[in-house]
């Protein structure tokens, strides 16, 4: 049983993966920034703890992560499923306010409690022998961060930043000697309110993936069979149960330039 911590947790993927490892038997602490929040925790079941936060703020970031981990003494696993859509349009229509508070709530605030997460980790491993264990990160990039999405340049730009982010933390944890994996999921096409917003703003759509394999793979990388597994891009539809650490190239599921 692992202590997890999930943000945009109240609705759409985040949701269904907090329940997924809430029956699972983990211990598990939704974040999300508006109240309902509080509701989607009761819905899951008693014990599911939650916390209002909105993860473009740093300082309240670390406020609930320390929150936490003085409850729990210690997170085993982040979850990081907060995003915001953005505006839509071609890009010379864009508002620059709404598109920085965009790259800031996605781009950002995904630094923010990757960042708060690792904190923590070292913190707890100065006072608790923690072995062999691994510190797990999932985090979340959708449509248009592995190629161009005309009309979704705020939501593209900020989650193709969070895949090389990931890569680029994977390898300066992998070179302290940090034991923390940290991995981006492509969930695929859910019906999420997201979706809907895509659509509505004229967003193709060509495929639906059902929930249940976003749940599959989030369990997956938090699980030991994907111990060493680092700085890599995984779409659900991938076969990633057949990769391990010590066979997966230094290219393989990585955001490249192809010729």
């Amino acid at each position: 049983m692992s202590n997890v911590l999930l943000t945009g947790a109240s609705r759409g993927i985040g949701f269904v993966v907090a329940r997924d490892l809430a029956a699972a038997g983990h211990q598990v602490w939704l974040c999300a920034r508006g109240p309902e929040v509080i509701q989607a925790a009761r819905m899951i079941g008693s014990g599911v703890r939650a916390s209002q936060l909105d993860v473009a703020d740093a300082q309240a970031v670390q406020s609930t992560f320390a929150e936490v981990q003085q409850a729990w003494g210690g997170i085993d696993a982040l979850v990081h499923a907060a995003a915001e859509l953005g505006e839509t349009g071609p890009f010379w229509e864009l508002d620059e306010a709404r598109l920085a508070a965009t790259l800031t709530a996605n781009t950002l605030g995904s630094f923010y409690v990757a960042k708060a997460f690792v904190g923590a980790w070292l913190e707890r491993s100065k006072t608790e022998d923690l072995g062999q264990r691994r510190g797990k990160v999932v985090l979340f990039a959708g449509g248009g961060a592995g190629y161009g999405y005309p009309r979704f340049l705020p939501y593209g730009t900020s989650k193709a930043a969070v895949v090389r982010m990931c890569e680029t933390m994977a390898l300066e944890l992998d070179a302290a000697h940090i034991a923390i994996d940290i991995n981006v999921i492509a969930p695929g096409a859910n019906e999420t309110g997201m979706l809907a917003q895509v659509r509505a703003a004229g967003g193709e759509v060509r495929t639906v993936v059902p929930f249940s394999k976003p749940i599959a793979l989030n369990r997956w990388l938090l699980s030991s069979g994907s111990d060493g597994i680092s700085g890599r891009f995984l779409h659900v539809n991938d076969a990633y149960t057949a990769i391990c650490a010590a066979s997966l190239g230094t290219e393989a599921f990585r955001l490249r330039r192809s010729q």
